[in-house]
């Protein structure tokens, strides 16, 4: 029987590390900002960066600085496309930037906490409901989970999950999918 058959809802563990380490780095205060503030987000910090060429190469983007200088100015506009392809530039980069520091600060005094929320069981028959509670998780070394989530390699971080849950008692399979996953630090 596989996940979610019953009812349970959740996602892949390393997914939901992921998306945790992203809130960390991207959404501090994305609920305040609309759609220009992002945009102006990434141009201003594209424009600052040596190698933002690179990534904005890399994701279909054959803007030349006149042409960021000039959507940063707003005497052009981006269309949604372009708008999109920044975005996704903006974030690729800046999760290579800042994966060395992230790396040193949940490494710094033996590691950092995180918080581990267990599936959804709400749509799941009573009888087959499993007890399963929030569940609190040291990870010493951080650096191949900082590094696979900077080159997003979805892949690699669900088998990094895998490992991180195994040295859990024995409900550690319980905890393959999750609700979400808090980092605490």
């Amino acid at each position: 029987m596989g996940f979610g058959e019953l009812g349970a809802q959740g996602i892949e563990g390393g997914r939901a590390l992921a998306e945790s380490l992203d809130r960390r780095v991207f959404d501090d205060v994305a609920w305040r900002r609309g759609d220009e503030e992002l945009l102006d987000q990434a141009l201003a910090y594209l424009v600052k960066k040596k190698s933002a060429a690179a990534a904005l190469h890399a994701h279909g983007i054959t803007a030349d600085a006149h042409l960021l200088a000039a959507w940063r100015s707003k005497t052009r506009t981006p269309d949604a496309e372009q708008r999109r392809l920044l975005q996704l530039a903006f974030r690729d980069l800046r999760r290579r930037n800042i994966a060395p520091y992230l790396t040193r600060l949940f490494n710094a005094d033996g590691g950092t906490r995180i918080e581990i929320h267990p599936v959804d069981q709400e749509a799941v028959d009573a009888r087959h409901r499993r007890d399963l509670r929030v569940r609190r998780k040291n990870i010493w070394r951080w650096n191949r989970v900082i590094a696979a989530w900077a080159r997003q390699d979805s892949l690699e971080m669900e088998h990094l999950w895998q490992d991180l849950m195994s040295d859990m008692d024995s409900d550690h399979r319980s905890y393959h999918y999750v609700r979400h996953i808090g980092i605490l630090g």
